[in-house]
């Protein structure tokens, strides 16, 4: 959602895909919220959250109303329901009963993640205006917050208990963490270049959508989702180094 400061739409044609943003905001809070008494809802609000993230760039294109001001706001947004609420969820649900009375080690590995979502974002946002952003570097901290919460979701799914185990959690904070502030090329999902694709990338999310729906196994296909999402990355990385040796 980027324009020149000549080319600006109105304010009320900007608070239309702006409304969406702050949507997102909301369900981030909501996560928030019920991350202590209700982790595996925690984790749909931050689907909720997701959702908003990736219509509203689409709606400020259909209604003309690409901006700068967009632009920052769904920054903002991204930090609170992809930094802050997935850091804090896992914290509550994993880290938080492992740790000694008072001050929690542990939370410093929930900071380390909001911390390197917030590097990712400045990172992106230096590149915003210098034309269409193809390939993402690093992993977009949407992707991340949603893997670091596919175990939460298992968990209720499933009944393994395991992934619940801190050491185990931590491994997969902290694992995110470095894939946000490393220079993994990564396929831009909101700009596929074949419409093709965009029918098969839109479709899946769909699909992955009623089988959470239905009551089936949602943290299964969000995980298959984002390894999908990561290997493809490893696989283009190798093909580019492979090709310049």
């Amino acid at each position: 959602m980027t324009a020149t400061a000549s080319s600006e739409p109105p304010p009320w044609r900007i608070a239309i895909p702006s409304s969406v943003t702050l949507a997102g905001i909301f369900f981030g809070l909501l996560s928030i919220a019920l991350a202590g008494t209700e982790p595996y809802g925690a984790c749909l609000a931050l689907i909720g959250a997701s959702l908003c993230d990736m219509l509203d760039g689409r709606v400020a294109r259909v209604v003309g109303a690409r901006s700068a001001f967009g632009a920052e706001l769904d920054s903002l947004a991204d930090i609170v329901s992809f930094g802050l609420a997935p850091a804090w969820l896992v914290y509550r649900w994993s880290l938080a009963p492992a740790g000694p009375e008072g001050f929690d080690p542990w939370l410093l590995l929930a900071f380390a993640f909001v911390a390197a979502g917030a590097i990712r974002l400045a990172r992106f946002n230096t590149k915003i205006g210098h034309g269409p952003i193809d390939e993402f570097e690093g992993l977009p901290i949407p992707v991340a917050a949603m893997l670091v919460v596919t175990p939460v979701m298992m968990s209720h799914e499933l009944g393994i208990e395991a992934v619940r185990e801190p050491r185990i959690m931590a491994s997969v904070m902290a694992t995110a963490a470095v894939l946000m502030v490393s220079r993994l090329p990564l396929p831009s999902y909101k700009r596929f270049t074949s419409r093709a694709r965009q029918v098969v990338f839109y479709g899946l999310i769909v699909g992955g959508l009623v089988m959470l729906a239905l009551g089936r196994p949602g943290g299964t296909v969000l995980l298959g989702f984002t390894l999908l999402y990561l290997l493809g990355g490893l696989w283009r990385g190798a093909m580019r180094r492979g090709s310049s040796a």
